[in-house]
């Protein structure tokens, strides 16, 4: 098992962090515009001794992004119901994501600050501090920055990831004030981050950020439609790869989202769909109570076991799953089983049906990777129904108001048109 580790040098962090978050990849067009008073002089920060606290400064946005995306995402795809009676959080679990709104647009991914669930400034900042980080490493020399070539791999992945969370979960999206650019488009860009990282982790022989990149870049190119790519990316990853975004209960910036919003405070739910499962990967609990709307039946998730959990961004798990898609065929049955008997499941019956086997895949991505943040794209990408139905009265337990709606993806925000002249039209 991997797991990236950034907390000995999070105390120098902070000064980097509490600049970038006064900031947005909307707003500016370089971090280092803003003037914060009594904060640290950016400039002493960019120099090559400063290498490794700019590169975890970068994870650590993008593990805050991470988790906010899981659960905003989850609520769209159903994995997840809200359940509080603030009507400003309800449009996510509704799909009917209004451009305007501030929640998903300018909202931060810090529960300490906003309590907010916001998805596109998290995750544009995220992608702005990898590249940042990524730029200023490419212009040094490896005798300026020990360990530079895995520092290059570990700042390209983690810019491929963001880029990801941008395609599969916006319609559209821009990157440093550029055009509206469609998930295809991103997909593309973030395969182009993972070819650079997968370059400098093989120079360095950093073989945890290699299979990484290459979960990461398999997934880009599944989702851009290039299955033969996919299938030779995913048949490197080693059996038992995991690769984590970590978590720390004592902060809310770090805190693991998914368990702050549903164990702790009950503010979201685990959707009826997964209730009674009866399976190992998805292990829900019947809390015996209301949530906090005091009408929503309370279930929760029991993957994450407190505010300090991991939560998984790549691993060889899903490395198989997209292997058994892109290959297809009865072929990709046989993949399927080749995991279930990890876990000492029943094997799946054996078929060459196109329609049993899509129904297969979906399935078996919708339980592996619960709580992940991949549903929602899943949903997108397969055309799965959506539950409930656009349409229906919003919510199942009592009317909160409107209809569920038919979003499928988040709008690019006003606050990115209204500001960035690229991306309008």
């Amino acid at each position: 098992m991997q797991r990236h580790s950034a907390r000995h040098s999070r105390t120098k962090a902070w000064a980097f962090l509490s600049i970038a978050t006064l900031c947005t990849a909307l707003a500016c067009s370089n971090l280092l515009d803003v003037k914060a008073p009594d904060a640290i002089n950016t400039s002493s920060l960019e120099v090559p001794a400063s290498a490794q606290l700019l590169v975890f400064s970068s994870i650590g946005d993008f593990d805050c992004a991470y988790g906010a995306y899981v659960v905003a995402s989850g609520l769209m795809s159903d994995e997840l119901i809200e359940t509080t009676l603030t009507a400003a959080r309800w449009s996510y679990d509704r799909r009917d994501i209004d451009p305007n709104e501030a929640l998903y647009s300018t909202d931060g991914c810090d529960t300490s600050i906003s309590g907010g669930i916001g998805t596109y400034t998290p995750i544009s900042i995220a992608r702005f501090t990898a590249d940042h980080a990524l730029g200023l490493l490419e212009g040094w020399s490896d005798e300026q920055v020990p360990n530079r070539q895995t520092l290059i791999a570990t700042s390209a992945a983690y810019a491929g990831y963001s880029r990801i969370l941008l395609g599969e979960g916006f319609c559209t999206a821009a990157i440093a004030g550029g055009p509206a650019l469609t998930s295809q488009q991103i997909f593309q860009a973030a395969a182009a981050k993972f070819d650079t990282a997968v370059t400098a982790a093989q120079a360095a022989g950093a073989d945890s950020t290699l299979n990484l990149a290459l979960v990461g870049r398999a997934r880009a190119k599944l989702d851009a439609g290039d299955n033969a790519g996919a299938i030779a990316d995913a048949s490197l990853v080693p059996s038992g790869f995991v690769y984590h975004a970590t978590y720390d209960a004592g902060t809310g910036r770090r805190s693991n989202r998914v368990y702050t919003e549903n164990n702790a405070g009950n503010t979201v739910s685990v959707s009826f769909e997964y209730d009674s499962l009866s399976d190992p990967r998805v292990r829900v609990t019947d809390a015996g109570t209301t949530a906090s709307d005091r009408h929503t039946e309370l279930w929760l998730q029991g993957k994450y076991i407190d505010g300090s959990a991991s939560i998984p961004i790549a691993s060889y798990t899903e490395a198989q799953l997209i292997l058994a898609e892109a290959t297809g065929g009865s072929a990709a049955i046989g993949i399927l089983n080749g995991l279930r008997s990890s876990i000492s499941l029943a094997a799946l019956p054996s078929s060459s049906d196109p329609a049993v086997i899509k129904a297969d895949i979906a399935s078996e991505r919708a339980r592996w990777l619960f709580l992940q943040g991949t549903h929602l794209y899943d949903v997108r990408r397969l055309s799965l129904p959506l539950i409930p139905a656009a349409g229906v009265s919003y919510s199942r337990v009592y009317h909160k108001g409107g209809n569920y709606g038919s979003e499928t993806c988040m709008p690019i925000p006003a606050v990115e048109t209204n500001n960035n002249p690229n991306a309008r039209g």
